[in-house]
């Protein structure tokens, strides 16, 4: 089938209750025409792989491990020129006719009409999209959510000093998610580009420069459900250490021990959580140039004892992490070590790159096992040492010449093959690496790997990827909401910024406060810039600690970084959605509906998790902000005032706070107090906003250090349920008796309910009645109840039995 613009696939998503079917069990199927074949498999319930294989085409390996689920059962193979379908149950795709197909879940319907082409370099696929159709996704863009309109580069690259516009990224995912119902993902890592009406304005285009051309299409009523479908195929990322939602101290950089201990110091005198200090080059190093590569504590003036120090760090409850990079420069300490395990020239000798923003060195090849094993003795020196996580810098990689050549010969593929083929591999085989070695070296260890690069399933590898060397200005704090849900929809869930703004710009504390407030409802918390004293004297130095601040600033970012931390219990049960269902920590507020205008408009705002809306200020001097409330009930976070939804709004603002409100019948938890999140807090607050309907929340808690806690079983569900009925609330408490170590053996309980100001009107604990009569009365004993009427909160001790608490109130 020739190629022409005029004639490309069209994808049509319409509900059919009778297609024609015909009734062949099984999964595969392929059609052969004059220039290639066509092959179909069906993965799961809702997605189907097409693959077409051109004529003469000899650069079709597939090496990307991004998908690992497993097609279904079945492998027979049908061609020929009259109509095939092959079913499933209630699954089926049909071939219509030559070139058009038609893809059938259930009883929606996806015709398609297949376009292959081949121009100036590239092989792809080319779909005529409707008239009214968005799409969301692609990985790292801060375009607008809906990428309809843009063209951007699938090849992973630094964007230094970034704001709103930026197109090209660290971070390519080639996953998009179509406002129709569908989401259509290309497993193919070589230099490609995204095209989505930008050079003509029905046309969606997606090409590569090499690797097997295929697409999934994935089918779902709404971002939740394909992103569901989606991280089943290439997979979810393990729940964190609970450390990780706290505040990290960071900066660009710290250059002593002693710098670094009298800048923690203030921050704890200052009364400032801190959970993790993260360390740049100069721990390997005392200049920005020409030390890539040493990996040890050269300076021993600096740096005296870094086990003692780490240690000393640990015992106060905060993690050490440090970077590495890919790089290995001449005259450092490894260079001549690890020349045997550099990426290549033509000849097969070791690359030297010359034009290096950092010095003249070599690639490691990690695409090899060997030089993967000679890295990871470097990352297990400094474990052993005290080291709890790591930061993977420059991964793109960033500079990565086209004359370079990589081994794959581990992966089963004998040729070599150049830079641009895998270039969008080099991150995700590092993030391969780092994880499948701490399993393999310290497996009950939960992996921190902070990095910036990888390909579609890095995910699973256990990675909090940072937004890049954002520019320190408004612009670049706008441009975050399209890069953190951007990224978010596209499987990568702990996304997150340098808070604050790392690159130029000038110290606004105004810019500073909002951020960090924006920051707070973010997958991490880690505010980081640029610091360099006289090693950078030319330019700014702003510190990234809020010490450095003026007073006002310095307590709205502390009452903000305490909010965070009060809600751990919250933030942590979001990990747990994403890893048991997918669903990312941000989620845009057309994640359940992308057909209302007002959802898709609203791109200025999001969603921490169901329940909380944050609508951050994004402007200088703003005193009014619009912004849109959901169909249903709203309340206000702070003073938790009930609102009608389904409208815009404009809600005066201040400096001191964001808008935030709290969907009505949503359970929120937190803890009170909490300064680290190593400390078991002796109180869990339960605050339920009341709705008209019956609502419920599960809280996921285990030991938050244990690696596999979740897959193994060692955690308990907390369950709450709101049941409404004309006169009351009915709000039941119960666990799965579940078990991990640390668990509480009983769980001090404050349940507050905004709008209900006298006691309960019935009360049973531990499926025990309580005389309501005497909850004011305040008594000793490990099962007991109090109302206290100041707060109008209800406090039990219960050991959270099947059934631990059932309360009415009236309404």
């Amino acid at each position: 089938m020739q190629a022409t613009l005029e004639n490309p696939i069209r994808i049509s998503p319409l509900e059919h209750q009778n297609p024609v079917l015909l009734p062949v069990t099984n999964t595969r199927i392929s059609r052969r025409e004059e220039s290639g074949s066509w092959t179909f498999q069906l993965y799961g319930e809702n997605i189907i792989k097409t693959t077409f294989v051109p004529t003469g085409y000899n650069a079709g390996e597939n090496i990307s491990n991004a998908v690992i689920m497993k097609p279904s059962p079945g492998d027979t193979l049908m061609s020929g020129e009259s109509d095939h379908a092959t079913q499933l149950g209630d699954q089926a795709y049909v071939i219509h006719e030559r070139g058009t197909f038609s893809y059938r879940f259930g009883n929606k319907l996806y015709n398609i009409a297949a376009q292959f082409f081949a121009a100036n370099g590239y092989h792809g696929f080319q779909f005529l999209m409707e008239d009214n159709e968005n799409f969301f996704g692609g990985g790292e863009r801060a375009l607008p959510m809906n990428r309809r309109g843009h063209g951007f580069g699938l090849y992973n690259r630094p964007a230094f000093g970034y704001g709103e516009g930026a197109t090209d990224m660290n971070f390519s995912v080639p996953f998009l998610i179509s406002g129709k119902g569908y989401g259509l993902f290309f497993d193919n890592p070589s230099n490609g580009y995204f095209d989505i009406g930008n050079k003509k304005s029905d046309m969606l285009e997606a090409g590569f420069s090499s690797g097997e051309m295929n697409f999934y299409l994935i089918n779902g009523n709404n971002v939740d459900e394909i992103l569901r479908a989606y991280t089943e195929l290439v997979g979810r990322q393990p729940i964190p250490a609970k450390w990780v939602f706290g505040n990290m101290m960071s900066r660009f950089g710290y250059r002593s021990e002693e710098q670094l201990m009298q800048i923690l110091a203030q921050m704890k005198k200052e009364d400032f959580p801190v959970d993790a200090v993260i360390l740049d080059l100069f721990w390997f190093g005392d200049s920005i140039r020409n030390t890539m590569g040493n990996l040890e504590w050269i300076n021993n003036t600096n740096w005296p004892n870094p086990v003692r120090m780490m240690q000393t760090l640990k015992d106060q409850g905060i993690k050490t992490v440090l970077i590495t990079e890919p790089y290995v420069l001449m005259g450092t300490k490894n260079y001549g070590e690890s020349k045997q395990y550099h990426a290549v020239d033509y000849k097969s000798e070791p690359y030297t790159l010359t034009n290096f923003y950092f010095g003249f060195g070599g690639l490691l090849d990690l695409f090899r096992n060997d030089a993967q094993d000679w890295f990871w003795t470097k990352y297990k020196k400094q474990i052993d040492a005290g080291v709890s996580g790591w930061w993977g810098d420059l991964g793109e990689p960033e500079t990565h010449p086209a004359d370079v050549y990589h081994n794959l010969k581990d992966l089963g593929f004998d040729r070599p093959f150049r830079a641009g083929e895998v270039h969008n591999l080099y991150g995700h085989y590092w993030n391969k690496m780092v994880f499948e070695k701490y399993r393999q070296d310290f497996p009950a260890q939960r992996l921190f790997n902070l990095n910036r690069a990888g390909f579609a399933g890095s995910q699973r590898y256990g990675i909090f990827p940072w937004s890049g060397d954002v520019m320190r200005n408004w612009s670049g704090l706008r441009a975050q909401l399209p890069v953190m849900l951007g990224m978010s929809i596209s499987g990568v869930p702990y996304i997150h910024a340098d808070a604050g703004g790392f690159a130029m710009g000038e110290k606004d504390p105004e810019l500073y406060t909002r951020w960090l407030q924006f920051a707070a409802f973010t997958p991490v918390f880690r505010p980081h810039g640029t610091a360099l004293g006289e090693l950078d004297a030319p330019h700014a130095n702003i510190e990234s600690e809020p010490v450095f601040f003026p007073e006002q600033t310095k307590a709205i970012v502390r009452k903000y970084i305490k909010l965070r931390y009060s809600l751990l219990p919250y933030n942590y049960t979001l990990s747990y959605e994403q890893a048991k269902c997918g669903k990312p920590l941000v989620r845009p507020m057309f994640y359940y509906d992308a057909t209302d205008p007002d959802l898709l408009r609203a791109d200025d705002q999001y969603m921490w998790g169901d329940s909380i809306l944050v609508a951050p200020v994004l402007h200088k001097g703003t005193t009014e902000r619009k912004l849109y409330l959901p169909k249903g009930c709203w309340y206000t976070f702070f003073s938790q005032v009930k609102i009608k939804g389904g409208q815009w709004i404009n809600e005066l603002v201040q400096i001191n706070d964001i808008p935030l409100y709290v969907k009505a019948g949503a359970f929120i938890p937190s803890y009170a107090n909490l300064s680290n999140t190593g400390s078991v807090p002796a109180v869990l607050c339960v605050t339920y906003f009341p709705d008209t309907e019956n609502s419920s929340f599960t809280l996921y808690d285990d030991d938050g250090k244990t690696n596999g806690a979740f897959e193994n079983g060692d955690f308990e569900l907390l369950h709450f349920n709101a049941t409404v009925d004309k006169s009351k609330y009915v709000i039941k408490l119960s666990s799965n008796g579940g078990r991990f170590e640390g668990r509480p053996a009983t769980r001090d309980i404050w349940l507050s309910v905004p709008s209900c100001k006298r006691k309960p009107i019935w009360l049973k604990i531990n499926d025990e009645v309580v005389n309501v009569e005497t909850l004011l009365k305040k008594e000793a004993g490990s099962e007991t109840a109090f109302w206290d009427p100041a707060t109008c909160n209800l406090h039990v001790k219960t050991n959270f039995s099947a059934e631990a608490l059932l309360v009415s109130f009236e309404i």
